[in-house]
């Protein structure tokens, strides 16, 4: 599958299915697309027409010389204009919800609704941290990141950066994990949050209520702060709630399309 060269930084993506509603696929942080492109594609691309992407940095994509959470929007939104899409159902899980977000924000004519799974739009003193710290263990590698330093996690029983080693499976993706981790952190001090009331389009929100890693309120947040929602907590799923109960976001993921009148079910 191809890469695309989007304002200088190559951008790989892949195009499946040929459905009238196309649904885009936000990976987490760090991350690529090749999970869902291996596990879950077949049963999304019989319902959608499927682009799947990697982060400028991460994956199959390139390097850049800048990495943002404005530009990894922006790098979305030239894909989507360069596939000829006028808009769609925006997909993102954990960091990818928080991509979503950002792309939501300045490109709203792209998008007939948003799924957000397992994300927030801001995070606390003590999640702020944590994150900074995950990018520090990367940058300076764990046990000097870790030296003298212990971390509480920002939610009860969430992991913590220390019990974290970070494994990259390239060290060109090193920068761009990095700036992902200082992203997230930096949602403490420049949260979403104020600006999700902007947002008209459908929104779905879910969360997993044994999710260690993001939690289940980030999603309550998104949905309290924003017009037009419908959130979801699996109290038995865990962090990605798409893979960990599929049954059941799947069928959540379809009542709603099919509510909001964006697919309809035959």
């Amino acid at each position: 599958m191809p890469l695309v060269n989007l304002d200088g930084v190559n951008i790989y993506y892949e195009d499946h299915g040929g459905g009238p509603v196309t649904y885009v696929y936000c990976h987490g942080l760090g991350g690529n697309s090749k999970f869902f492109e291996q596990k879950e594609l077949d049963w999304y691309k019989a319902r959608f027409r499927v682009i799947t992407w990697d982060n400028r940095g991460l994956g199959r994509s390139g390097t850049a010389g800048e990495y943002s959470l404005p530009l990894y929007a922006k790098d979305l939104k030239l894909l989507l204009d360069y596939l000829s899409v006028d808009e769609a159902v925006l997909f993102g899980v954990s960091w990818g919800g928080v991509v979503v977000q950002r792309f939501a924000l300045d490109y709203p004519e792209k998008c007939s609704a948003l799924i957000l799974d397992s994300t927030s739009s801001e995070t606390n003193i003590a999640g702020s941290e944590n994150w900074y710290m995950r990018g520090e263990i990367a940058r300076l590698g764990h046990d000097a990141a870790m030296r003298g330093r212990e971390l509480e996690s920002a939610f009860s029983g969430h992991s913590r950066a220390g019990d974290n080693k970070i494994v990259l499976e390239n060290e060109s993706y090193l920068t761009s994990y990095i700036a992902q981790c200082r992203s997230t952190a930096g949602l403490r001090e420049h949260p979403l949050t104020p600006e999700l009331s902007r947002l008209t389009m459908p929104i779905l929100v879910i969360g997993g209520g044994k999710d260690v890693v993001a939690g289940a309120g980030g999603s309550v947040i998104i949905g309290r702060n924003v017009q037009n929602s419908t959130v979801n907590i699996f109290q038995e799923a865990g962090h990605g709630v798409y893979t960990s109960d599929r049954i059941g976001f799947r069928r959540v993921l379809l009542d709603f399309l099919d509510r909001e009148q964006i697919l309809e079910l035959i």
